[in-house]
């Protein structure tokens, strides 16, 4: 199998050459793991170049990318951090890629013309974690009109960068993991506190006033390593989650995002689930409700339930028809480890990540019209594990789709059909996905969304009826950001 070899422009005591390829923006990124047309591959050996990887296994010399970020310019620091990205997520798929890292020019000019066509403004925050500091990296929407090109005086004003010099990696590290351990532990409900607002004073803060200025209302995350599996959106400001201020997106790089918008209020679903216990498995009841309540009464499609949740079925309809959703109510797993250790659990069996490219190639989600949004509405994953990040993050990609949702813990059995049954009646007239996610986050906050006299109670005012053994759990509210910020947007925001 090919290495993967990735070229950025001149820095200090590195030697580069410059990889010009017209951007592939008609797909989004200008990254591709398929060919297309007049590809350019980016092509390894040897690993000359400014992300250097060590000899013996491959992977990414970490103090070697971090001397080429802190030498670069700002917009170099971009490049060489979206080419970070590829190259840890491609060999940890195992897959190659095509085509070249967009500019801060190309991927603000994209973020306004999205702006434009769906009325949400986004800015991407690239948030880097090095030994000695905290870097941000803030690209902003053009505000002079889409498509025009930018002169270096307006190129400052579209890239904002700020350093947290006392945010060192080692300390940046212990707070996430205490924030993610404490948003969990429901034993000790404001645990979580401390380390939230820590993390919003370090990533947030430093740009909120650029943010205001420019009316962005909605942010994408590109995060470094150790810092994919926190909820963004429990981030606290002492008053407010971030999740009330903004809607919230995680992309692995804004190359290997397809951006392309297509409104989906309109799409077919199939929906597959698993409320019994299967292969020694947990049983999820409230999965018996989730399944026929997203095809009969919120959405329109197809549902497989238990026993004929099976990959099979899966496989067969999906070339029988096109559907733009694929919802997977059952118990999945991002783990430690190689990607194959990592997977999706159906009736019959389980679907191993690095089986999941293969069966989406089979059944073409990734051919017009694409598969928009893959759902997996029960799954975790391991906290601290570099491999389990880097599978939850690059699942969009694997999947060939353009949007991935997940849960970074598994978030009881009543919270996931809360949450995706008020997500589901959001995306009804949310106009992206991550407002209708956000909404659907906010109502359980606010507890418009509630378990109450054995019903599921969604913000509209419907009432949802709970199996018995649920229902006999007792009323309860969902506010705690333990129930819904676990939930996840990767790749397409829109």
């Amino acid at each position: 199998m090919k290495l993967i070899k990735f070229l950025l422009v001149s820095l200090i005591c590195c030697s580069i050459i410059i990889l010009s390829a017209s951007p592939g923006l008609n797909q989004s990124g200008t990254q591709s793991d398929v060919t297309v047309p007049n590809p350019i591959e980016i092509n390894p050996q040897p690993r000359n170049n400014d992300i250097p990887t060590s000899q013996s296994n491959n992977r990414v010399d970490r103090s070697g990318f971090e001397r080429v970020i802190i030498s670069g310019s700002s917009a170099q620091a971009v490049q060489g951090f979206e080419e970070l990205q590829a190259v840890e997520i491609s060999n940890y798929f195992g897959f190659d890629l095509f085509g070249k890292t967009v500019s801060v020019d190309e991927i603000s000019d994209t973020l306004c013309q999205l702006g434009e066509t769906t009325g949400k403004k986004a800015a991407l925050i690239y948030v880097i974690s090095l030994a000695d500091r905290l870097e941000l990296l803030l690209v902003l929407p053009k505000d002079r009109g889409c498509n025009n090109p930018q002169s270096q005086q307006n190129n400052n004003r579209i890239i904002i960068r700020k350093f947290i010099p006392e945010a060192k990696r080692s300390l940046v590290q212990k707070v996430a993991r205490e924030f993610r351990i404490g948003v969990t532990d429901l034993s000790n409900p404001d645990d979580y506190k401390a380390p939230a607002q820590q993390l919003y004073q370090w990533i947030v803060t430093p740009l909120i006033s650029d943010l205001l200025a420019n009316k962005i209302d909605s942010l994408l995350f590109s995060m470094d390593t150790g810092l994919r599996s926190i909820p963004i959106g429990a981030f606290f400001d002492g008053q407010q989650f971030l999740i009330e201020q903004y809607s919230i997106g995680l992309i692995p790089s804004f190359s290997l995002t397809d951006t392309r918008y297509v409104p989906i209020n309109n799409s077919q679903i199939l929906a597959m689930g698993i409320s019994k216990s299967t292969q020694e498995q947990t049983p999820l009841p409230a999965v018996a409700v989730e399944i026929p309540t997203l095809t009969n009464k919120l959405w329109r499609g197809v549902e497989f339930l238990n026993e004929t949740a099976t990959l099979e079925n899966l496989k067969s309809t999906s070339r029988k028809q096109r559907f733009e959703i694929i919802h997977v109510a059952t118990h999945a797993e991002f783990r430690p480890g190689n990607v194959s250790k990592s997977y999706i659990q159906f009736w019959d069996n389980k679907l191993r990540l690095n089986q999941l490219r293969e069966l989406s190639q089979t059944v073409g989600w990734e051919l017009p019209p694409k598969v928009e949004m893959l759902v997996l509405s029960a799954c975790r994953t391991a906290l601290g594990s570099e491999e389990a990040e880097l599978g939850f993050a690059g699942l969009a990609i694997q999947a060939g789709v353009k949007t991935a949702i997940g849960s970074l813990w598994y978030a009881s059995d009543e919270g996931s059909l809360a949450l995706m049954t008020e997500f589901y009646l959001q995306l009804q007239t949310a106009p992206i996905k991550t407002e209708a996610l956000k909404q659907a986050q906010l109502a359980l906050l606010k507890e418009q969304v509630r378990v109450e006299d054995g019903q599921l109670r969604l913000s509209d005012g419907r009432l949802i009826p709970l199996p018995p053994e649920i229902a006999a759990r007792g009323n309860l509210i969902l506010s705690h950001p333990y129930f819904w910020s676990a939930y996840t947007l990767v790749g397409n925001w829109n």
